[in-house]
């Protein structure tokens, strides 16, 4: 069953809602909506990783001047909330790196899944890491998916 929904994760509204300015929290929930809002066709229990956005889309879905959305990414990149790749991989970490490029492929850093509590693994003691592996995020990422059509199957049968 499809729910039309885009999972964002709680860290966005408990720490980035009151961080960020207004164009710099849509463009991360721009980023967020066609990422994690969409079914990975490849792998159809999880969400893209990551997608290429148009300046042109990006300004008409945020309702905002280019010039926001210019500054918005490179202040999410800069804060490490988002990272921008070129076509052949390449990080692009700078607006010098990004000036030219044909695509531009975004996707939301480890950062975005930092503040996840790990009960049990020092003793019971919750451990908070800013910075999570490449494993640990896809395997959240993974979690978060099973989790939620766990929530949709008792929420169906509880409804029944």
């Amino acid at each position: 069953m499809n729910f039309n929904t885009t999972p964002v994760p709680n860290v966005v509204f408990d720490t980035y809602l009151r961080e960020l300015k207004l164009a710099e929290l849509k463009v991360l929930l721009i980023i967020i909506r066609q990422t994690l809002g969409w079914e990975d066709k490849r792998n159809k229990s999880e969400r893209k990783e990551m997608d290429w956005i148009s300046n042109s889309q990006l300004v008409y879905k945020s309702g905002t001047s280019a010039r926001s959305i210019n500054d918005a990414i490179r202040i999410l990149s800069d804060k490490r909330l988002i990272e921008v790749i070129s076509q052949n991989g390449e990080i692009l970490d700078t607006a010098g790196k990004r000036k030219g490029q044909q695509k531009l492929y975004y996707r939301l850093t480890n950062a975005i899944f930092a503040t996840v509590e790990n009960k049990g693994i020092n003793g019971g003691m919750e451990c908070k890491s800013p910075y999570p592996n490449a494993n640990f995020a896809g395997n959240l990422r993974k979690n978060i998916t099973e989790l939620t059509q766990k929530m949709r199957i008792t929420k169906e049968t509880i409804q029944n």
